[in-house]
């Protein structure tokens, strides 16, 4: 909003919006013709008024011609100084608006215009960056949801089999056989057919147990699940099976084999605006600094994917932390966003991406 000016209102509107209709071009010369010439015209025919066709007067009326020529190099000096920079702007912004984002202005003069041409360049520069950030970003989650899609089959056929293979074990009074087919049955609806990318904890935690149960038919006995969810936290929203990778990787990689128990606790808290959700097993553990001991399914597909798809979903200031000791068990901590609606969650991921890491 220009200053006020309550002294000129005239002077204020012809300045701000009469002159402000005409080119720059326009603008300079009747700028030259009110400041130079007309005054040096009135001169001219004072001077004739009063000392009529004497040399005097023919003097005057040359060194009139020399100032206005001077008057007319110094304008057309002016315009071109001013009118040349902003020319090149516009043509450079045009070519900018009809996607060639490789243009830059590049004014290397030390005036107003090259600071103006300094702050286009450099929002072109973060567009571009953040253009190319979000091709990646979108290549890269078809990638994640092309190799989701390779997993999945007739959903149909598999429920209708997996009940009939229920229907089977309950007549056999197979109580264990049931509830495991029962557990799978629901987990691969809730896989399959929930098209939904966030769910709530407590979804997450009830898709959990029906994982542990279905494991539980394999590794009879060899692990005991502890659920450690503090209260409140059951109705904020995370991203759809993100804990079952690294659930599969304390049963597969932690267990003992020789007949042990192994406990695992999963726990949910939140820590100021986030929440930290923990998967810990007091299994075999392995060294961190030895990359030949890792178990294999650690920092896998399983775990990375967890890790990449909430880099994709927030940015890299959260994500998955693994900390493991030989004979002391592994954890598994994520950091998400306290998300309690969708509103929030397309806030989230309407932002940019910011470098880091959490460790």
């Amino acid at each position: 909003m220009p200053p006020e000016n309550n002294g000129y209102p005239l002077l204020e509107t012809f300045s701000l919006v009469g002159l402000r209709n005409l080119k720059i071009k326009n603008r300079l010369v009747i700028s030259c013709l009110i400041s130079t010439i007309l005054p040096l015209f009135f001169i001219c025919l004072y001077t004739y008024f009063l000392y009529g066709n004497s040399d005097v007067t023919g003097q005057l009326l040359v060194l009139a011609l020399l100032m206005m020529g001077v008057a007319l190099i110094m304008t057309l000096y002016t315009y071109m100084s001013i009118a040349h920079p902003i020319d090149h702007m516009i043509k450079t912004c045009q070519a900018i608006s009809d996607g060639d984002l490789e243009m830059r202005i590049q004014d290397h003069a030390n005036d107003e215009l090259s600071y103006l041409s300094d702050n286009i360049d450099g929002m072109v520069t973060e567009i571009q960056l953040l253009l190319e950030q979000q091709q990646l970003s979108e290549a890269k989650k078809r990638e994640l949801e092309l190799r989701m899609l390779q997993y999945q089959i007739n959903p149909h056929f598999l429920f209708n089999t997996l009940n009939t293979l229920r229907l089977v074990a309950q007549m056999n009074q197979d109580k264990v056989v049931s509830e495991g087919i029962c557990s799978l049955s629901v987990l691969l609806k809730n896989t399959l057919l929930n098209d939904r990318e966030f769910i709530t904890i407590q979804e997450e935690i009830d898709n959990l147990k029906h994982y542990f149960s279905i494991q539980t038919i394999r590794y009879a006995g060899s692990f005991h699940v502890n659920y450690e969810i503090e209260e409140g936290l059951s109705g904020y929203l995370l991203p759809k099976l993100i804990l079952q990778p690294l659930a599969e990787n304390s049963v597969l990689h932690g267990s003992y084999n020789d007949g042990t128990i192994m406990e695992i606790y999963v726990t949910c808290r939140q820590v100021q605006t986030d929440i930290l959700l923990e998967i810990r097993d007091e299994g075999k553990g392995f060294d961190m600094n030895d990359k030949s001991s890792r178990p294999k399914g650690l920092g896998g597909i399983g775990s990375r994917n967890v890790n990449d798809r909430i880099h994709l979903y927030f940015s890299d200031d959260y994500g998955l932390n693994i900390t493991s000791h030989p004979g002391r068990g592994t954890s598994c901590t994520i950091r998400i966003p306290a998300l309690d609606s969708d509103s929030r969650i397309q806030n989230m991921q309407g932002g940019t991406y910011v470098s880091g890491t959490y460790r």
